[in-house]
């Protein structure tokens, strides 16, 4: 009984319901060369103000991504509700307007896209180095989901996990869901994948039965250049 207990506090430790982390999303395409600009220009601003607390802001670099994805940079703004909110009126004034006009000399914004956690595993990793995102238009959430968990149970990541919903900014194509984890290097993100032969069973039992009632639509591998 005392080892089912420790079993049951060990997931619930690992696996962390969140629906109300949500976060926000900008696309930035910059011009060549102008990448220490950019990240010198969000370092001033942002590196300066009095962040919310339990708002996380990263400025990532895109090192693969899909062909629908013209972004070589992505800033992302993650927390609470009431945290975000807090933020957005931060992000106002003269001084985020002239931030905004320089930004905007050395880089175009392509998208910007909100959503929120449904599910995070992992929590301490999620500044590791390295991450990845995938994209689905999912027709059938909760079997969605109902796959995603039992495909974890056999292919655990070692880094931070998380299934979430785009709520805002979604293109044509419809994505709906998506699926991020992060590596402690380069190394582990080449080489991810199933290694054992169950953990190959169990991706493509959620490779067929996904495939049923939701379409992949790309990847993409980013580094974290800067977290505040």
């Amino acid at each position: 009984m005392k080892k089912i207990l420790f079993l049951m506090l060990f997931v619930a430790s690992n696996l962390i319901l969140a629906q109300n982390i949500v976060f926000e999303q900008v696309a930035l395409k910059v011009k060549p060369g102008s990448g220490g600009q950019v990240l010198d220009l969000i370092d001033g601003f942002y590196g300066k103000i009095d962040k919310p607390e339990g708002v996380y802001i990263t400025l990532y670099a895109v090192n693969f991504k899909a062909d629908d994805i013209q972004a070589t940079h992505f800033l992302t703004f993650s927390g609470s509700v009431e945290g975000l909110a807090k933020l957005r009126e931060i992000r106002s004034g003269d001084k985020y307007l002239l931030y905004n006009s320089n930004m905007l000399r050395h880089s175009e914004i392509t998208s910007i896209s909100a959503g929120a956690t449904i599910m995070r595993m992992n929590v301490d990793k999620a500044s590791q180095p390295i991450a990845q995102i995938w994209r689905w238009r999912v027709e059938d959430p909760a079997a969605f989901g109902n796959e995603f968990t039992d495909l974890i149970k056999s292919f655990p990541q070692l880094g931070y996990l998380s299934l979430g919903q785009f709520t805002h900014g979604t293109s044509s194509k419809g994505e709906s869901h998506y699926v991020f984890t992060t590596h402690e290097n380069y190394g582990a993100a080449l080489s991810w994948g199933p290694k054992t032969q169950s953990q190959q069973q169990a991706f493509l039992k959620f490779q067929k039965a996904t495939s049923k009632y939701s379409n992949f639509l790309g990847s993409a591998t980013m580094s974290n250049i800067k977290t505040w």
